[in-house]
């Protein structure tokens, strides 16, 4: 029995998020197919709904074009319109932009043992008004991080007192020798969140230190470095 092979689809999305500002009466987004065939891309916008389809999405963004063919190293212009819903203004929103990637099906037939996959990227959409308090680049120095221990129980709370979401990539806290990964989470705008850890147990030493990686508006990471009190 021969085992099958992928043909999958390459319709690259330029950028890791979107960052659309409150005072924009659109923002573009390019997309170039890398495949020597063509792909036709259907996009759209939700609300936070990873099951969304078309039909289904109802934030207050349309795209257009919604259904796009893009040929063979060429490349497309998608436009994000913001269809002007009651929005907070001291703070950001966050939405999903889904690009779905749909190759042909002759893609796979001249070697009957391939299969075709057919990719759905999701990016994260931050809508941005102009009445937010500071700015995004303060938000390193702003966040505030706390170790919460209760027995063999343990958690770093953090708290955003930012309009902007804080992203993360990855977070480890380190106490004495031992270093331990946390489920780091996206900290909403005044908001807090609690990391707990991947592994269980309880924490020996007394000082702890929290490395983590912000992710900021061009997907690059940050570290943040903090001196946990026990």
């Amino acid at each position: 029995m021969t085992g099958a092979t992928l043909v999958q689809a390459s319709v690259v999305v330029t950028g890791t998020r979107v960052i659309y500002p409150g005072n924009a009466k659109e923002k573009t987004l390019q997309l170039t197919n890398q495949d020597p065939f063509a792909n036709v891309v259907q996009a759209w916008v939700d609300i936070d709904d990873p099951a969304s389809t078309p039909e289904t999405a109802k934030a207050p963004f349309m795209v257009n074009p919604a259904v796009s063919r893009v040929a063979p190293g060429s490349g497309q212009s998608l436009r994000l319109i913001y269809t002007g819903a009651a929005l907070p203004q001291d703070r950001e929103s966050v939405f999903y932009l889904n690009v779905l990637q749909i190759p042909p099906r002759n893609a796979a037939q001249a070697d009957r043992s391939q299969m075709l996959l057919i990719l759905r990227n999701r990016l994260k959409l931050f809508y941005r008004p102009d009445g937010i308090a500071g700015t995004v680049e303060q938000l390193p120095e702003k966040l505030r991080f706390s170790l919460v221990e209760s027995g063999a129980s343990w958690h770093v709370l953090v708290d955003n007192p930012t309009g902007f979401h804080a992203s993360f990539g990855a977070a480890t806290i380190t106490v004495g020798n031992r270093q331990v990964k946390l489920r780091a989470a996206m900290v909403p705008p005044y908001g807090s969140v609690q990391w707990t850890p991947e592994a269980t147990g309880a924490l020996t030493g007394t000082a702890a230190q929290l490395n983590a990686q912000l992710i900021n508006d061009y997907g690059a990471r940050v570290g943040i470095t903090h001196g946990l009190q026990r």
